[in-house]
Order: C-alpha cells, then sequence, then structure tokens
C-alpha cells in the first residue's frame, strides 16, 4: 500500500493500481526509491496542481468507473481528462478521449476548443471551430476571454468570410451575377453596428 498526500489529505491506496496506469508515478518511484510512499512520513507527492477533487474522481474511475462507463457524467469525463493528460495515465486518457469524442455534441464548442488546446486533442478542433462559425450566434465576450485574443479573432474571420461567401452566392443564384460588396460600406450602417455592440452613449 502506499500513501499519497493531496492538499494535505492522505490516500492510502493499492500501489500496483496506480504504478500500472500512470507513468508519473513509474518515473517518482524510479527516481526516489521504492521506500517512498509507504509511511505518513514520507508520503509520495503529487503535482501541486491536481487537486483533491480531480485525484477523487480518477480514483473513482480506476476502481469503479472503469467497469461501469455509462454511470460517469460528462463532467468527470472531462475531470478525468485533466488528471489523466497530468499524471500521464495513458490507457486512462485514451479511455476519456474516447467517450468524450462520442459525447462530443453534449459540450459547447468553447469548452470543447479549451480543452483540445489545453489537453492535446486536435481531433477536437476542427469540430469545434465550424460549430462556431456556423451557429448564428457571435462569440459572447465571456467565450472570447476564453478562448484568447488570437483564436477569437480567427473565429470572427472565418464568421465574416462564411456570411460573405453565403450572401454572394444567394445572389448569383437569384440574379445571376455575384454579389461584390462596396469598397465602403453605408455609413450609417457603420454607425449602428458600432453602438450596437460597443454599447457607447447617444444615437446610432
Amino acid at each position: 500500500m502506499k500513501l499519497r498526500k493531496v492538499q494535505e489529505t492522505l490516500y492510502k491506496i493499492h500501489r500496483y493500481l496506480l504504478e500500472h496506469h500512470s507513468e508519473y508515478f513509474r518515473r517518482i518511484v524510479a527516481e526516489r526509491g521504492d521506500t517512498l510512499g509507504r509511511s505518513d512520513e514520507s508520503p509520495l507527492p503529487l503535482p501541486q496542481d491536481v487537486t483533491q477533487q480531480a485525484f477523487d474522481c480518477l480514483l473513482s474511475f480506476l476502481y469503479h468507473g472503469i467497469y461501469d462507463p455509462a454511470s460517469i457524467s460528462l463532467a468527470d469525463w472531462t475531470t478525468i481528462l485533466q488528471v489523466s493528460t497530468r499524471l500521464q495515465c495513458t490507457k486512462v486518457r485514451e479511455y476519456a478521449i474516447r467517450e468524450l469524442t462520442a459525447r462530443r455534441s453534449s459540450l459547447p464548442p468553447v469548452e470543447l476548443l479549451v480543452l483540445a488546446k489545453a489537453h492535446d486533442v486536435p481531433a477536437w478542433l476542427g469540430p469545434a471551430y465550424a460549430e462556431l462559425v456556423r451557429r448564428p450566434a457571435p462569440l459572447s465576450e465571456d467565450d472570447a476571454e476564453r478562448l484568447g485574443a488570437r483564436t477569437a479573432a480567427q473565429v470572427a474571420r472565418a464568421r465574416e468570410m462564411l456570411r460573405e461567401e453565403e450572401y454572394a452566392l444567394f445572389q448569383q443564384r437569384r440574379y445571376g451575377a455575384k454579389y461584390v460588396f462596396p469598397e465602403r460600406p453605408d455609413e450609417q450602417l457603420v454607425a449602428r453596428a458600432v453602438h450596437d455592440v460597443f454599447n457607447l452613449p447617444g444615437p446610432a
């Protein structure tokens, strides 16, 4: 049995379980010696960014959830992905990615993008970007903050390109000629857009 310290809480856990699943634990034991983690005085440490809640979630999966994956909530799968990536639990990480991919439609596209970038799941990037580009509603301020300035600007540019192309194709099908946007837009429309988006005082 081994004891591991998470946010001042000591855990008594089967040694084989975590060493079998986690490259992080195997490396720590190899580097610091086999006696580490065998007593309350020398608990095997975890990274400081692994919270007690996340570690509990991982343990629950390893002891119980692995036999009944359908019982695990979407939020818990997200946590399992985070902690398994951090602790280098390769098989658990693959399991979490597979389950989250199957339930991808239940995740907001911004959440999916944040997860994909934070935990290196490139297969989720394309579908998440596509959903943000095609949906009617633009990015909210909270969405833009979570994505970061560069990504938010890229999404806005892609949305603009899509809508320009859609409108031009509509005009072509209806009138037989592809619409060309004017070099300078109507200034009243510009003023109204600026007023509405930036909440400036005074008339639009």
